[in-house]
């Protein structure tokens, strides 16, 4: 049996924030390596984070990381059961099931991925014949009880190793099984390494949403979950929110559940009179469950009255929370209609999300 040990209990010291938990599309970095490795078949899953730090994730162990990376190691090895165990940090978030594959059927104590430099090799003051450097990546599988062996004896002499190959090397004279890592197999630790991954990972979609209600007297209007009238709202099972429902249209379509209405139908009593914000909220949930993130909104909407000049920049503001969206990639445009639309409020929304290549 192999477990499998994700690292991601980092300080992220050189690239000035806990990488582990920079979003790429809406997956956290951690999670990437996650589904990989659970979608290889691996059951017993160790996560390591940060002291103090709570997430869950289904079907995985957490425990608190150390003061070193081979003490957060050690927390995670102890806390599985296989025989093997497979270590990796989250910070090579791009990693390949063809990488994965290989390691996992390499047979030895110790199987390490690598790769040849592609560059000049500096080493002490001299260049190293560059044919005879391999740049060592993770995950690396070690057998379990080798590498508790080896940590105690390390850790009894004050020695701190960078990885998992290297300890079994310096304590028990164990030589890694070198399998061919993957050139894109990197580990972010600089910010243009983020700027890199996202480029790799992220795919773009432009979706397309639409709305319209007619207006009554006597009721409050809610456009992009803020009150812009209290005499003329739109009239509907729910608050009538056209430009909230217009932007979860998009995306429940994209997602594959059909539309709001079936999502949410007007049959249901548990959606008479909801805010419309709970469409919202529910909505960005199904989409970060499939690992994707609104990136952009241009919204625009067709209403003789009220004027939403006077409220334009708090809708701004409330889409932006409510769909995670900077709010400098929300758009927002009102239309009078010239008189042709006299009411009723129509909306017009283009959304664009970010959906992560790679995964099922």
């Amino acid at each position: 049996m192999v477990s499998a040990v994700v690292l991601a209990a980092g300080k992220g010291r050189r690239i000035g924030l806990r990488k582990q938990f920079a979003r790429v599309g809406g997956l956290y970095l951690y999670e990437l390596s996650l589904k990989v490795i659970k979608g290889a078949g691996i059951e017993d899953v160790v996560l390591v984070l940060p002291p103090g730090e709570r997430v869950e994730v289904e079907g995985v162990k957490t425990v608190e990381g150390g003061e070193e990376r081979m003490d957060s190691v050690y927390n995670g090895v102890k806390a599985a059961k296989g025989e093997f165990v497979l270590v990796h940090d989250s910070a090579r978030a791009n990693l390949s099931p063809d990488v994965l594959k290989r390691v996992l059927e390499a047979e030895g104590d110790s199987v390490v991925p690598a790769i040849p430099s592609p560059d000049s090799v500096l080493y002490d003051g001299k260049y190293a014949h560059r044919d005879r450097v391999l740049l060592v990546q993770t995950p690396q599988k070690v057998r379990r009880d080798l590498y508790l062996k080896a940590y105690l004896r390390a850790k009894g002499k004050g020695k701190v190793y960078t990885d998992e190959g290297s300890l079994l090397l310096g304590e028990l004279g164990i030589r890694p099984v070198v399998v061919e890592g993957g050139r894109w197999n990197f580990k972010v630790t600089y910010p243009e390494d983020l700027t890199v991954l996202r480029r790799l990972k992220l795919e773009r979609r432009v979706l397309f949403g639409y709305d319209v209600h007619r207006l009554a007297e006597g009721r409050p209007l809610y456009l992009a979950g803020v009150k812009v009238a209290d005499d003329l709202g739109a009239v509907g099972h729910s608050d009538g929110d056209a430009i909230l429902h217009a932007v979860a249209d998009a995306l429940l379509s994209f997602l594959g559940y059909g539309d709001i209405g079936t999502v949410f139908p007007d049959s249901d009593e548990r959606w008479r009179g909801v805010r419309s914000t709970v469409f919202a909220e529910k909505v960005l949930e199904l989409l970060r469950e499939r690992g994707m993130a609104v990136s952009r909104l241009d919204v625009t909407v067709i209403l003789e009255r009220p004027k939403l000049g006077p409220f334009r920049e708090d809708m701004i503001r409330s889409l932006s929370s409510l769909f995670s969206v900077p709010k400098e990639a929300v758009s927002l445009k009102a239309k009078s209609g010239n008189g042709l639309y006299p009411g009723r409020v129509e909306v017009f929304a283009l959304v664009e999300v970010q959906t992560i290549s790679g995964l099922k």
